[in-house]
């Protein structure tokens, strides 16, 4: 996303939107399938010119945008911009074009995603743990679900490659009896709940019976399979350039957080934006952008850290990790503050993840 001098035109790159100041102050949004071949950072030799190049006959494009971000679409066209904003996922362009490092690294891991159907209207998002790795369903309108299914790569590429109606099975196999029978309450369930009863402090859902999640029927979108990682930019921002989302960091998809912290992001950084015009700043001045940085940053690295942490947990098979791993989740789902801080802290309301 790109965003343009007044008289600017409007492109799109990827996943990037960028916009059209007109004269009179309005933003009009254009999309264009074109990709960024090149970005130009303002430099010290791209600084506003001195008195003596404007008498040596530099061209007046070139005086206007000394100080703005030059970029070269493949369609032969060259945009000026005052800000980029770099939103186009893991492998982002604008990151690798800018010369921004990261660190990370891979998970013996893949994903399967895809859309399904069902007979009748999902209105809950459901997560299964398997042994290879998490299943969710997640409700996106009508009769319709995303699954994100982790497994291994091999299992992944068996996956994407069998029929629909062998997938489908599948997905329902994995959602309901496939890997051991439904979960059902014991003697823990019982003295952990007569405990926070008596206090008070009970969570309403320990009432809440196993329920199984709606069937998928069809499989409605292409199935792509994808390797899983841990990413993240050294920099948010450089001088009229910033990263959301994915294009700045990149977590394991077992929480469903990818999208709340990308989210986050954009609010923070439109909130900045917003800031820095009302006093009349230069929205594209570093100064300013890390803000954006400063704010995002540190919380992002401790989710990252967060869902790392169960990634690893939940690939040892061992007795008495086994056992503390229930123990934490009894206390999650029965101690009725801690499991409204969780959902404050996953659903992105609360920026750390325990009272804050």
């Amino acid at each position: 996303m790109a965003s343009g001098g007044r008289g600017e035109r409007a492109r799109r790159e990827g996943e990037g939107m960028v916009y059209h100041q007109e004269e009179n102050g309005d933003i009009e949004k254009m999309i264009y399938p074109t990709r960024l071949i090149s970005l130009a950072l303002p430099s010290k030799s791209r600084q506003a010119p001195t008195s003596e190049a404007i008498s040596s006959g530099y061209p007046p494009e070139e005086l206007n945008h000394s100080n703005l971000v030059k970029l070269e679409l493949s369609d032969g066209q060259t945009l000026y911009s005052k800000l980029v904003v770099g939103a186009d996922g893991s492998k982002s362009n604008v990151r690798q074009t800018a010369g921004i490092k990261t660190t990370g690294w891979n998970y013996p891991q893949s994903a399967i995603i895809c859309t399904v159907e069902h007979i009748t209207e999902n209105d809950c998002a459901w997560q299964r743990f398997l042994p290879s790795g998490p299943i969710a369903l997640l409700p996106i309108g009508d009769n319709y679900s995303n699954i994100v299914w982790t497994m291994s790569p091999e299992e992944s590429l068996r996956h994407k490659s069998m029929s629909p109606e062998d997938f489908v099975k599948s997905v329902n196999n994995a959602l309901d009896f496939g890997y051991g029978p439904h979960p059902h309450s014991g003697s823990l369930d019982y003295y952990m709940e007569k405990l926070f009863s008596d206090i008070g402090g009970t969570a309403a859902s320990t009432k809440e019976c196993f329920e199984i999640p709606p069937k998928a029927i069809g499989v409605v979108s292409e199935r792509m399979a994808f390797p899983l990682s841990l990413k993240h930019s050294h920099d948010y921002v450089s001088k009229r350039l910033a990263l959301v989302g994915d294009a700045a960091h990149t977590v394991h998809p077992l929480a469903g957080q990818g999208v709340n912290l990308g989210f986050g992001d954009a609010a923070a950084l439109a909130k900045v934006i917003a800031d820095g015009v009302s006093v009349g700043a230069d929205f594209g001045d570093i100064s300013l952008l890390k803000r954006y940085e400063n704010d995002r940053k540190a919380a992002n690295v401790a989710m990252a850290a967060l869902l790392d942490g169960f990634q690893k947990m939940y690939s040892v098979d061992f007795g008495p990790l086994n056992v503390l791993r229930a123990a934490a989740f009894h206390g999650a789902q029965y101690i009725s503050p801690l499991k409204k801080n969780i959902i404050s802290y996953a659903m992105g309301d609360a920026k750390w993840p325990l009272f804050s």
